[in-house]
């Protein structure tokens, strides 16, 4: 089992996402993140968690 099959995988953090349901909230984030990227699906580098993070 690999963060990338069954998960999220961010610098030695590992959550499945399956393990709980989607508050409505963080389904407005991925809206949010899907309008940012043009309707893309770039992958979590590490340098776009560091730029998210500092957001917050």
């Amino acid at each position: 089992m690999s963060g990338a099959e069954d998960g999220v995988f961010v610098v030695g953090f590992q959550k499945r996402i399956s393990e709980r349901a989607l508050t409505s909230n963080e389904r407005e984030w991925i809206e949010f993140i899907r309008l940012a990227s043009g309707d893309t699906d770039p992958p979590p580098t590490l340098e776009r968690v560091q730029s998210l993070r500092r957001i917050f």
